[in-house]
């Protein structure tokens, strides 16, 4: 999946994408298969930084999160999101109790998220380049 894990690709993808996802991963099941062990829910938890001089791990400050427990045929998930979004935490926490599933019956939905992974990584090319044409080489000065 290249530089990032999978519930890193599907945290950082459109909602909408993600959403899509989880329902065809589910559409395999009846609802019955589904129970929830907590939330969506919205907490604060603490957001860790590594200082790049001393490189030690500080606590930047807290940031609002979605998070949700469930289990999908008796294989537990666990979805987090930064924001107040239910949805993309539950649609995380579906996909990532189908893709736990012994023998991998969800490996149909690998390709689609290798996918959104290679526009992650392409947005974020993108991105570097632009900050990169404003850098200064001060030796030149």
């Amino acid at each position: 999946m290249g530089i990032w894990t999978v519930s890193h690709i599907l945290s950082c993808s459109p909602p909408h994408l993600v959403c899509e996802l989880a329902e065809q991963a589910l559409a395999r099941y009846d609802r019955s298969a589904i129970t929830f062990v907590s939330g969506p829910r919205c907490v604060l938890v603490q957001l860790r930084m590594i200082d790049g001089v001393a490189e030690t791990v500080f606590n930047a400050g807290e940031i609002l999160v979605t998070e949700t427990r469930l289990e999908l045929n008796g294989q537990f998930g666990f979805g987090m999101v930064i924001g107040n979004n239910p949805d993309h935490a539950t649609a995380l926490a579906v996909l990532d109790a189908a893709l736990r599933m012994p023998g991998d019956p969800h490996a149909d939905l690998r390709p689609r998220i290798a996918e959104l992974g290679r526009t992650l990584s392409a947005a974020r090319e993108r991105r570097f380049a632009a900050a990169a044409a404003t850098r200064v080489e001060f030796e030149t000065f």
